[in-house]
């Protein structure tokens, strides 16, 4: 193989989707459009849910502990040891008590709205005038104030199934309740004399435990962002291999441009080699630029908050990564390509790849998956874990001893595709498809 012809093809071949506008906008453009998308549409359903109204009516709200007025100023520390002893309120002034209202890493946000009903009517649920109802034991308040032994009073929670408003309602009604219980479980321990934490023997502390609200939430969006930057990279590499490659394969056939290549002194394996660096550096080119607006976007949240998303580094060894799949999706791409006749046929034909490559990205996405003896060997799976094992920040050292097997795994997969294409290439049958037109001939969705 003459390198010097092989670069001069690939060369040729990226100046030409270099001058087509519809490939660079692909390409480049649409990725300057869509992430700052991304960022509005998310922004908007967050402030959104934030100020979003639950209507929860409360059937019984007569039978819950009343509250009572705050004495502490006049009589001291004896009021507040007697107010301990009391029953808490849930609902004061018309509405929940605010310390009960969990926060937003326990539920999903969403004011409460709360409602007197005369009776646990489910009507309402079903023409959506409450979100949810809470039914109170008529006989509470006046079993806890006798603290009797036998039986608990129960408060129900009714919702809508299949809705999501009426679930979001369930949820954080639910939390809420179970925070007003632990302070009901409380003022019984007073009562008799406990210390508040007299049922929990043993203290446990997770590594959850000493975080803030905002580290939490800064947590989870992480571990949101290490799943789906490389499933967003696989896709920004798969549309960046696929167009050039159509167009240098059945766009030249409808150009008639692919038999003055034929014919010229370089062989075919020649040719396809320059095609696939020509497609692999447009893909890789994909990566490279959207790796780099996703460095910027991470950056400038790094501005504004004060724990850390993604490790930067990672994020930027990612395009080494990416580097093995545009590889692999140029391969498969000239290898189907070449078969259509047209650009439209082409389109058609990279369906499978699509069906092929969905599934292994969704795969590294599962929960438990992760980068190790088994999961190093299935091709494309294995670079997405890859990609969400560099992004993270994770003080257990880095799986090198995987690595072998993704670079074997994939290397494979890549020669595989090669040598479809060369084979694909040295057909004339293939090759000179348009000549084919109205024999009847079989092409891979059946007969022509």
């Amino acid at each position: 193989m003459r390198w010097p012809v092989v670069r001069l093809i690939a060369v040729r071949e990226a100046r030409d989707q270099l001058r087509d506008r519809r490939t660079m906008f692909m390409i480049l453009g649409l990725p300057v459009l869509m992430y700052p998308l991304f960022v509005g549409v998310g922004a908007v359903f967050l402030s959104i849910l934030k100020d979003k109204k639950l209507t929860i009516g409360i059937v019984g709200a007569e039978f819950l502990p009343k509250p009572r007025p705050d004495l502490s100023p006049i009589l001291g520390g004896a009021a507040a040891a007697s107010q301990a002893r009391d029953y808490p309120p849930l609902i004061e002034g018309g509405s929940f008590v605010e310390k009960y209202i969990p926060e937003d890493t326990e539920a999903v946000g969403g004011r409460l709205i709360v409602r007197s009903l005369d009776a646990a009517d489910e009507t309402l649920l079903a023409s959506r005038v409450v979100d949810a109802i809470v039914v109170v034991d008529p006989d509470l308040a006046a079993r806890l104030e006798r603290g009797e032994a036998g039986g608990r009073p129960v408060v129900r929670v009714l919702g809508r199934d299949g809705e999501e408003n009426s679930k979001l309602a369930v949820r954080r009604v639910t939390a809420l309740l179970r925070k007003w219980v632990d302070a009901v479980k409380a003022a019984r321990f007073a009562r008799s004399g406990l210390p508040s934490d007299f049922d929990s023997p043993i203290e446990i502390r997770d590594p959850q435990s000493g975080k803030s609200p905002d580290k939490k939430v800064a947590d989870e969006l992480r571990d949101m962002l290490v799943k789906v930057i490389p499933l967003l990279l696989v896709l920004w590499v798969l549309t960046g291999s696929i167009y050039p490659a159509i167009d240098m394969t059945a766009g030249e056939k409808e150009r008639g441009t692919m038999e003055t290549l034929l014919i010229s002194p370089a062989e075919r394996f020649e040719i396809v080699a320059g095609k696939f660096l020509a497609v692999t550096t447009l893909g890789f080119g994909t990566a490279v630029w959207n790796v780099a607006l996703m460095v910027v976007a991470v950056a400038i949240a790094q501005l504004f908050l004060p724990y850390s998303f993604l490790s930067l580094g990672g994020l930027t060894a990612c395009i080494l990564a990416a580097l093995p799949l545009a590889m692999l999706f140029a391969a498969g791409c000239l290898t189907l390509g070449v078969y259509a006749r047209s650009t439209k046929e082409g389109n058609y034909y990279m369906v499978p790849m699509f069906f092929l490559v969905l599934p292994l990205a969704y795969w590294s996405m599962a929960p438990g998956i992760e980068l190790d003896a088994t999961m190093s060997w299935v091709p494309v799976t294995n670079l997405l874990l890859l990609q969400q094992r560099l992004m993270s920040v994770r003080p257990d050292p880095f799986p090198w001893q995987h690595l072998p097997a993704v670079v074997l795994s994939m290397s494979g997969c890549i020669a595989l595709g090669l040598w479809g294409a060369v084979r694909q290439f040295q057909r004339e049958s293939v090759l000179f498809r348009e000549a084919e037109q109205g024999r009847g001939r079989w092409g891979l969705f059946g007969k022509k």
